[in-house]
């Protein structure tokens, strides 16, 4: 077991975050009250993800909060036991998502609060929940394929099972605790394997028949155990069916009895058994995936019925007739399967739904548009007067080109309208255009640019997600906001253009909104950007970014801001920016940097990858050195954090060092210096400190000087031929010199004990290079006609190895 370094914890102490450490087995302090998490591209073990197998805490551990996505993706944890840490109150969206190695799971008395996704795609088998937890969100536990028992202690205080929460686990049983007052029909969704769902007799709101959970009179049928039974007589009191309560059932038989007056969303979805089923007459409402995947042929739709929601009835791919009432008014988009030109479809009564000559089903007054029933259409006329398209209208359809009669009034465009639609190149501008929802125009090829009016204000997520023909787009939006949702235009590969100029309103961008838009060259940051999220211009083609008056209104450059930007060879930092995110500018080709005066924090790789970079200039001033405290906290740019001492740092005209010079922390990868040696005053060179320092050939540490060489200290240094080793070092960190292909002799080492020359070998130094070479020794009298020189562009700082 490792202890976490000190470098990676902040706040004085109380908040891990950044770790990046190839230790397996790490130990987390007593001290730590938090660790931090934010999203995907931002958590606390991101970089020690591939590595961690397991972590444990010192004792009377302080832990109270363990944050959103802190040990997302550790695919190597095989144990997660917090039971220890007993001031832990709430475990964070996602924290242990995809700890797809992980058996199990030990939580500790006085947690209260499991939050969404928390342990979701794990292999735990086992689970015991304390009586303490009151919430635990919507698929906290879902795909933990491997789970096959679950108890509650006595007393359980937890007040509701929310929706997915165990969903495509293994459970054979399940009992809802006795304080749950609160179901939703699907937390258990795909639990295939259930027989047996009973109550807790201590519970005061619910009932049990071993095969569904009822209210405790019997008013409203809750969830049902799909494996219990294949006929199944819902009992004669209930009026109301719950949200999911059939999902997944695999009945043959399911009776409703008449007295029923609801049946909420996705009650009967997924029963892929059920053929035939006959709905009571006084529901008004066939809601949302009430029968979607179902295996029902026919469906007579009772007159009372006035709204079917949105895929009510999608993907029931044995359904050929419908019949619908005369009273219905509103019909949701995808209501009905893909390509449902061979359905018989019936209309009783005047109902003010129609199917007109374009096979459209819409309003008859034109102002919706709820699907196109024949997906072999090419073209199609948009009547002017149609203001929303729903979900999944158009989806998969052959278009290839869409018009309008007159001057649109649309202002909805809904979920998936056109996803798919792989041959669909054009589409009419609309002038009163407000909305654009999830995935609308995905992968259409749409080949000419896109205007947004100023009436525009949301364009959802992935809304034109590989639409790769796009070639520009331009805003005008004068509403209040425009916010354009995560990935919107991720993976645009012929988008060139994009403006913002004649927007008056406050503009949001989210996570990875650009990435990926490889032809996109330049963008302009306004100052009526008031937040732009990680990932936003991530592997695009950016060359150029402008910032309006070199300031910004916000003051953080997020995590991946301009990672793998490659054209990318300059940068000015706004000057009124505090934080520089977790790989920022990460395999960019900027040469130089000016870090202003007004940074204080510098995450994990912020220019990772940057082998261009000849230089970086760190003003005096910068807050970078301030703290209250009395330390500063800068997370390594190329590899890992440290903290340092701020008193002690001055400034040179060629690098930044501590009055002691007692540690070498970075070196700037593209300088060319080839020529570096060090004094008697240095004690350590840091992680990664000069790895991919392409020209450096020589590298001279004289006698009693250095202790530690780092992990990755000089991995990649391609041109090393000769370094110098005293028998000062005690220390060498694991790759120290690994890829340095043209060191193949030259290594100097003054302690010659087998011990030393395993440990030399095992970070990267092949025997070969073990020989001496006439041109340098660890004497400072014997350095021949080799400049003993400073080492340009580097960071000198006091800090733990």
């Amino acid at each position: 077991m490792t202890y976490i370094h000190s470098d990676f914890y902040y706040n004085s102490g109380t908040l891990l975050k950044g770790v990046n450490m190839p230790d397996p087995d790490l130990i987390i302090s007593r001290n730590c009250i938090e660790i931090y998490g934010n999203n995907e591209n931002d958590y606390c073990f991101l970089y020690s993800r591939k590595t961690l197998v397991s972590f444990s805490f010192e004792s009377n551990p302080q832990l109270t909060t363990i944050g959103k996505y802190a040990f997302y993706n550790c695919a190597k944890l095989q144990r997660i036991d917090l039971s220890s840490c007993t001031k832990l109150t709430i475990i964070r969206e996602r924290a242990f998502s995809f700890c797809t190695s992980a058996k199990e799971l030990y939580l500790p008395e006085g947690l209260k609060n499991i939050e969404s996704y928390s342990f979701s795609e794990t292999k735990i088998r086992s689970l015991i929940i304390p009586n303490s937890v009151v919430e635990m969100k919507d698929h906290a536990f879902t795909k933990a394929e491997s789970l096959t028992s679950i108890n509650f202690k006595d007393g359980s205080k937890l007040l509701s099972l929310d929706s997915c929460v165990f969903s495509y686990t293994k459970l054979v049983e399940f009992e809802v605790p006795e304080s749950v007052q609160s179901i939703s029909g699907i937390f258990l969704y795909k639990v295939f394997s259930l027989t047996i769902i009973r109550v807790h007799p201590k519970n005061k709101y619910y009932i049990s028949d071993d095969c569904a959970v009822y209210t405790k009179n019997y008013s409203k049928i809750l969830s049902f155990a799909p494996n219990s039974t294949q006929t199944y007589v819902i009992n004669s009191n209930v009026t109301d069916i719950n949200n999911g309560a059939f999902i997944c059932a695999k009945c043959t038989s399911i009776i409703i009895p008449p007295t029923v007056t609801y049946i909420g969303e996705l009650a009967f979805y997924e029963t892929r058994y059920l053929k035939q089923i006959e709905l009571p007459p006084n529901i008004t409402i066939i809601e949302s995936y009430t029968f979607y995947f179902s295996a029902i042929t026919s469906i007579d739709i009772p007159d009372n019925v006035t709204k079917i929601n949105s895929y009510a009835f999608f993907a029931c791919s044995s359904l050929n007739k419908i019949i619908l009432p005369g009273n219905l008014t509103s019909i949701g988009g995808g209501a009905f399967p893909l390509n449902s030109i061979n359905i018989n479809i019936t209309f009783k009564g005047n109902s003010t739904m129609k199917i007109d000559k374009q096979m459209l089903l819409m309003s008859k007054d034109n102002s919706t548009i709820s699907s196109l029933l024949d997906l072999s259409a090419t073209s199609i006329i948009l009547p002017c007067q149609t203001k929303i398209i729903k979900e999944s209208a158009f989806q998969l359809s052959n278009l290839q080109t869409i018009s309008c009669d007159g001057v649109s009034e649309l202002e909805t465009i809904g979920f998936s309208a056109f996803k798919d639609c792989k041959s669909l190149t054009s589409i009419p501008y609309f002038p009163k255009l407000k909305v654009i929802q999830m995935s609308a125009f995905a992968n259409t090829k749409l080949s000419s640019e896109f205007r947004f009016p100023s009436t525009f204000s949301s364009l959802h997520p992935e809304a034109f997600k590989q639409v790769t023909t796009l070639p520009s787009i331009s805003f005008s939006s004068t509403t209040v906001t425009l916010t354009i949702q995560d990935s919107a235009f991720a993976g645009c590969t012929s988008l060139s253009y994009v403006s913002f100029d004649e927007c008056t309103c406050d503009i949001y961008l989210g996570i990875n909104v650009f990435s990926g838009c490889s032809s996109l060259s330049m963008f302009n940051v306004k100052k009526n950007f008031k937040n732009i999220d990680s990932g936003c211009f991530m592997n695009s083609g950016i060359s150029t970014i402008t910032f309006e008056d070199n300031t910004t209104s916000f003051y953080n450059l997020p995590s991946m801001f301009l990672k793998g930007c490659s054209n990318m060879k300059e940068i000015n930092i706004p000057k009124n920016i505090i934080s520089i995110g977790s790989e920022c500018f990460s395999g960019t080709s900027i040469s130089h940097v000016f870090i202003p005066f007004s940074v204080e924090s510098l995450y994990s790789r912020c220019f990772s990858g940057c082998t261009n970079l000849e230089r970086v200039d760190i003003p005096s001033t910068c807050s970078l050195y301030k703290s209250s405290q009395r330390y500063s906290k800068v997370a390594h740019p190329f590899h890992t954090s440290v903290t340092f001492p701020a008193i002690f740092l001055f400034a040179t005209k060629v690098q930044y060092m501590t009055k002691t010079s007692a540690h070498v922390y970075l070196h700037a990868p593209a300088c060319k210096d080839n020529y570096i040696s060090f004094d008697q005053r240095l004690e350590g060179v840091a992680d990664s400190a000069f790895k991919n320092s392409v020209f450096i050939e020589f590298v001279v540490f004289v006698d009693n000087s250095v202790i530690s060489i780092g992990r990755h200290a000089f991995e990649s240094c391609i041109r090393l031929k000769q370094i110098s080793i005293p028998s000062s070092v005690s220390s060498i960190g694991e790759k120290a010199f690994f890829n340095c292909v043209s060191l193949k002799c030259g290594v100097l080492f003054q302690n010659k004990t087998q011990i030393f020359v395993n440990l030399l070998i095992s970070r990267g130094i092949s025997k070969s290079a073990l020989r001496p070479c006439e041109l340098i020794s660890c004497g400072i009298q014997q350095l021949y006609y080799i400049p003993v020189v400073a080492a340009l562009f580097t960071l000198i700082l006091p800090m733990q190895i």
